[in-house]
């Protein structure tokens, strides 16, 4: 049922302050769970590869395409669904099937099960972005909607490295055996983590429904989005930055799966250190670099408008490949330095990304055009970074380990994006909408 959907010059129909920053709160800590549940599996890979006799191509799917499938083509209905029905119920269902999908992922006998399992994870991940960016909009008047958003997002960035620490803060719970009192300790170590780490999400469902439905505001250019009425000509003034976004999504995840089998098997770590070391150097890393983005378009942007912000992707695109070779280095303190300076000027790169698109983006199309950003980034990178680092692990460096296949896939995928970002850049003939001379954003 389409819930109801009031005029914005209703001020009284915003949620008090603290329940509105409540909401923001419970999401952001959401949106961590949300990353652990989906990226702890990459600290178990060796354990549960020998345990399920599966390949390191298997593990790559499990990783990335079984998730990503189902996230990717999930998330634009699920996003139109969240415009229509209740936002936190959405969530909270979600919540509720990637939970069971990780708890089902830690009793999973076979590659099939474990695989159907992923697809769970994916599905009811997807529901959480869209209608959580949307409910947050509806909690705050437009001149502090900005920093409310950009809290949400920051937390997404932080998850990314904070899903490993806490992966790895489980792991070695597990490891010194707090649980050899208990009927679990039968279990092999991976899937007492994969249980420790989706059952909070049951419970968390209950945290989930004590937020408050915000009521609904939307002007004319809403409802125009609701209708989906974009022009072909802001595809193609916004197709070279979804690429650009898409790709560092793919490195991203490439980076992101692999790192910690890299510290492992080159450099025989543990793997709960793996999980707390990086997972802390990633979260500052990365949440440091979005915010830091962000600033830094905002800065540029004031003075040259979206071409600013996009020559900030650019150039960052640029100074990636080079310190990627940190990744590849024969210390592994060097990789423990080099992983989370690529996250941070990924983020950079994320941030300044988002902001173009939101810039180039007609006000009543921006919803439909960051939905389609989301399932870009998940359907490519989630999809096909994994796989890209062991297919190059397995095909070009088949005795030279993860390392240098990491470093050249960052490599490759840093050379596109910047070559895109170029091609969005140059310069045009004309003066039209399609003109790369810097122009005002659109507000």
């Amino acid at each position: 049922m389409l819930e109801e959907v009031i005029p914005p010059s209703d001020a009284d129909a915003y949620p008090r302050p603290w329940r509105a920053w409540s909401a923001v709160l419970i999401l952001t800590a959401t949106a961590i769970l949300s990353y652990t549940d989906r990226q702890v599996l990459s600290l178990l890979v060796d354990p549960l590869r020998a345990d399920l006799h599966i390949s390191d191509t298997q593990v790559s799917l499990l990783l990335g395409t079984a998730f990503a499938l189902v996230y990717g083509v999930a998330g634009v209905p699920l996003g139109w669904l969240a415009d229509r029905v209740s936002r936190r119920g959405l969530i909270a269902a979600g919540v509720l099937v990637w939970s069971l999908g990780t708890v089902s992922s830690g009793l999973s006998h076979g590659f099939g099960q474990i695989m159907g399992s992923r697809v769970l994870v994916g599905l009811g991940e997807a529901a959480l972005s869209p209608a959580a960016i949307a409910l947050i909009s509806d909690c705050f008047p437009p001149q502090k909607r900005g920093a409310a958003v950009g809290l949400f997002l920051s937390g997404i960035a932080v998850g990314v490295g904070v899903s490993i620490l806490i992966g790895g803060a489980v792991l070695r719970v597990v490891e010194l055996g707090l649980l050899a009192a208990t009927p679990l300790h039968v279990l092999a170590t991976w899937r007492l983590v994969l249980l420790l780490t989706g059952a909070p999400g049951l419970a968390w469902v209950f945290v989930i429904l004590m937020i408050r439905e915000p009521r609904r505001r939307a002007g004319p250019a809403d409802r125009e989005a609701f209708a989906g009425r974009v022009s072909l000509a802001h595809w193609r003034r916004a197709a070279p930055v979804y690429v650009v976004l898409a790709l560092a999504s793919l490195v991203d995840n490439a980076v992101g799966a692999w790192a910690p089998s890299l510290l492992i098997r080159s450099f025989g770590m543990n793997a709960a250190r793996v999980g707390l070391e990086l997972g802390l150097f990633l979260a500052i890393g990365y949440g440091g670099g979005v915010l830091a983005g962000g600033v830094l378009a905002d800065a540029v942007g004031s003075r040259g408008g979206w071409p600013a912000k996009l020559g900030v992707c650019l150039a960052t695109s640029l100074a990636i490949p080079p310190l990627s070779l940190l990744i590849s280095a024969s210390g592994a303190a060097w990789v423990l330095a080099g992983v989370p300076v690529y996250f941070a000027l990924s983020g950079i790169v994320t941030a300044a990304g988002f902001s173009t698109l939101l810039d180039i983006t007609p006000p009543q199309s921006r919803a439909l055009a960051m939905s389609v950003s989301f399932f870009l980034n998940v359907a490519i990178g989630a999809g096909a970074g994994p796989t890209l680092v062991a297919l190059a692990a397995a095909q070009v460096f088949p005795a030279q380990g993860l390392g240098p296949a990491i470093t050249l896939t960052v490599a490759a995928g840093y050379a596109l994006t910047a070559l895109a970002a170029f091609w969005r850049l140059r310069p045009r003939s004309g003066s039209g909408s399609g003109s790369g001379s810097p122009r005002a954003p659109v507000a």
